[in-house]
């Protein structure tokens, strides 16, 4: 039976009202604006900007996969949400890098999220790619789970994500050229310069990035240390929108869990998260990477999916769940939810082109 979409915009509007409710004067309005924007872009943003209709719309769109093991998931885990960064040993490691959204939930919710967000970035006829890439990394993440070290191994991800000198270049020309803001001392200002260790010279600019977190006041501090700039960024973090699969502190203990090399700077908080900031990753750009590394990046993605599961479910019992599951399972998930970002996306877009 076909899904109703009609609630999308209440959906929508039940969220910023939360997000206000909870930050009060705080929400940085121009932000919601630039976010709304976005969402008009294409399905795949609007898919970014909007986990909160997934934790309404999971259990429903995916029925068969909501008995399976509970474990600390991303939650939020689209494309967009992987990265590179220096571990404590200064090595670059790649991963997912933002564990905003944590909370307990069915594994193969992350699976179908994922899918679903690389089916909208590229095209619907390579679901079964995507999926069968996917899968075969996750399997081969339970067998193995371990993190992305880019020193001597997966160096191709290390040449399709750091950055050129000229994105480096820039990266920092725009930091430099952002205005000081006012920064609220009791909730930002003591993590963020403490983030940032001693510096010369040290300036808090008011930062916009992102997708989903837009609305949220993200601040970065920078400064001059030893010769060169440093910076570090601070962002306001709110409940995840999973309800009663959240867990205080998860979102930390998920990003610095057993089988990862985690960002030695990222820190979540009770109210805040807080990592160094550097222009040595570039966002995915799958035209510019041939059909033989998109297979390769599905699969690794599907790995670290796994390494991040297994730091907090047996692997075992989630190998065995997944050999249960019926072929095609995840490219059918996968359509489905994708069908139905496009048409909450269709209903959003021409209702709210209205007012």
């Amino acid at each position: 039976m076909p899904r109703d979409h009609s609630d999308i915009v209440a959906s929508v509007d039940r969220y910023e009202a939360a997000l206000v409710a909870s930050l009060g004067t705080a929400v940085v309005a121009a932000d919601l604006a630039e976010k709304h924007r976005k969402m008009r872009k294409s399905p795949f943003q609007f898919l970014r900007a909007t986990c909160f209709r997934w934790a309404e719309t999971a259990p429903t769109l995916c029925p068969d996969l909501i008995a399976a093991t509970r474990v600390g998931a991303v939650v939020d885990s689209h494309a967009g949400n992987f990265g590179l960064w220096r571990d404590a040993q200064m090595r670059l490691v790649w991963g997912v890098n933002d564990f905003d959204e944590a909370a307990h939930a069915p594994w193969p919710f992350d699976l179908v999220r994922l899918a679903t967000s690389l089916i909208l970035a590229l095209d619907d006829t390579r679901a079964g790619e995507i999926a069968d890439a996917v899968l075969a990394g996750y399997a081969e993440g339970l067998a193995a789970p371990n993190a992305f070290v880019l020193e001597r191994d997966h160096l191709w991800l290390r040449d399709a994500f750091a950055a050129t000198d000229k994105q480096r270049a820039a990266y920092w020309a725009k930091l430099e050229a952002a205005p000081p803001a006012i920064c609220n001392p009791r909730a930002f200002e003591q993590p963020l310069m403490a983030a940032l260790g001693p510096v010369e010279a040290a300036t808090i600019a008011a930062r916009s990035a992102g997708v989903g977190s837009l609305g949220r006041p993200r601040f970065v501090a920078m400064g001059a240390w030893r010769g060169g700039p440093v910076a570090a960024e601070i962002k306001a973090v709110l409940p995840s929108a999973w309800g009663s699969g959240q867990e205080a502190g998860l979102a930390d203990r998920l990003a610095h869990g057993r089988y990862r090399s985690p960002d030695a700077t990222l820190r979540y908080g009770t109210d805040h998260v807080v990592r160094r900031l550097g222009p040595n990753s570039s966002k995915i750009d799958f035209e510019t990477l041939s059909p033989a590394l998109h297979a390769n990046l599905f699969a690794a993605m599907g790995r670290d999916l796994a390494a991040i599961h297994c730091g907090t479910g047996d692997a075992s019992t989630l190998k065995r769940e997944l050999a249960a599951l019926p072929g095609g399972w995840l490219k059918g998930a996968g359509r489905t939810v994708t069908c139905s970002t496009e048409a909450d996306w269709d209903v959003w877009r021409r209702e709210t082109a209205k007012s």
